[in-house]
């Protein structure tokens, strides 16, 4: 059990969270309950825990919109990644078909006696060699892509996991702002009867 004081008042938690958490939930509803009175002083305690819920959840709903824009962003990085990754084999598979082609000409260029034949084989040679450089640069291209992709991605599932335990710790915040809000009640309540 974890004793916190929430605008003056002395209230005993439990729960399995760490005696950390539970004062920081407890500061943060405090500082939301205080910051309604101060600027409106004329609120009593139960409208000021009333609006200070009504904030709490607003954070509360803006962290998840945040978690799935989060979510949705990461969605479409791996779908682009994956068909980066694809594209990276197809041309692999082409360069080596290339490669392939290439040793054929060198071969058959050898064994050509005639100039003219030698001379238009070595210029397809050369025109493969050019292909061949080409998708080399365009696979590392691609390559690289991935690579920055593959960061972005994981960037946002670090900001994905961020957002969901703000959320968590939202969620909380929430609870422990209506508990104190029932308490609060149940305590003026009691006041109120002769």
């Amino acid at each position: 059990m974890v004793s916190v004081r929430i605008n003056g008042v002395e209230y005993h938690l439990k729960g399995e969270e760490q005696v950390e958490y539970l004062h920081k939930v407890a500061s943060y509803v405090d500082n939301k309950i205080k910051n309604v009175l101060d600027k409106n002083c004329m609120l009593n305690m139960s409208s000021a825990s009333v609006l200070s819920a009504i904030n709490i959840v607003d954070d509360l709903f803006k962290s998840r919109m945040a978690c799935k824009k989060f979510s949705d962003i990461a969605g479409e990085l791996e779908s682009k990644n994956k068909l980066n990754e694809e594209q990276i084999e197809e041309l692999q598979r082409q360069i080596k078909q290339l490669a392939i082609n290439n040793s054929e000409l060198q071969q058959r260029a050898k064994e050509s006696i005639n100039r003219d034949v030698f001379k238009e084989k070595e210029e397809e040679l050369d025109k493969t060699k050019s292909e061949l450089v080409l998708l080399e640069e365009t696979a590392q291209k691609y390559v690289e892509k991935n690579s920055l992709l593959k960061a972005e991605n994981k960037e946002l599932k670090f900001q994905l996991n961020s957002s969901k335990y703000k959320v968590m710790d939202l969620q909380s915040k929430l609870m422990t702002s209506q508990i104190s809000y029932v308490k609060e009640k149940k305590m003026n309540n009691e006041k109120s009867l002769p």
